[in-house]
């Protein structure tokens, strides 16, 4: 992957373009999204509208606006994933996957999983933004499963569907989610996938980039 502005390799993608490390194509690339418009668009790994929104807020948040889009792709991971590893990798997949549907200058992949800390089980989201070059990661804060849907999912059921059973919501997990339902909405399942996505961009903003060396 080359520059867009001065042809050599490129080092990392801000504002939808593709730059190496001058800090004068860095403010080309500023100049020349607002003349792509268009072409600020992100796509997300699910159709999930809580997905979709969850990232359009947490991109205008950190980085402006962008056209959020959600595209129908494969996890290939488990139903409910259990633990970091799988949890990222379905992630990762979707993004991946995502990045390769439509035209966009960032994918979002968001997983949720379940993993295990001494003898409690908690559900995290984890969260990927690709851009054709390089992957960052992020996780949202997490909350305790009640056992009684833990031996459950290890059993091989499916996290949402288990949920939907004890809170009486069909399709839980597109709405409020299992914390929704925990929490009386205090925090919902749109508050963790938002929180999970500005944690993966803190290092793709301006003054991050190189500490990171994206």
């Amino acid at each position: 992957m080359k520059c867009e502005i001065c042809g050599k390799e490129a080092k990392y993608c801000v504002y939808g373009v593709y730059i190496c490390e001058n800090n004068k194509c860095l403010e080309e690339a500023k100049k020349l999204s607002y003349a792509r418009h268009k072409n600020r668009v992100v796509a997300v790994g699910s159709k999930n509208p809580v997905k979709v929104e969850g990232t359009k807020e947490a991109f205008e948040k950190v980085l402006g606006y962008y056209e959020v889009v959600g595209v129908e792709v494969d996890s290939s991971v488990s139903p409910h994933p259990i633990g970091l590893e799988e949890t990222y990798l379905g992630a990762l997949n979707r993004a991946k996957n995502a990045f390769e549907k439509i035209d966009c200058c960032y994918s979002v992949g968001i997983e949720a999983g379940m993993i295990k800390i001494g003898n409690h089980y908690l559900d995290v989201h984890i969260a990927v933004v690709y851009d054709g070059v390089k992957e960052t990661v992020g996780i949202s804060q997490g909350f305790e499963y009640p056992m009684i849907a833990v031996n459950r999912i290890l059993n091989g059921e499916e996290g949402c569907k288990i949920a939907e059973e004890i809170s009486g919501i069909k399709d839980i997990g597109k709405k409020v989610g299992f914390i929704g339902y925990l929490t009386d909405n205090n925090i919902t399942r749109k508050d963790l996938i938002r929180e999970s996505v500005i944690m993966a961009l803190i290092p793709r903003m301006k003054k991050n980039l190189i500490l990171f060396q994206i």
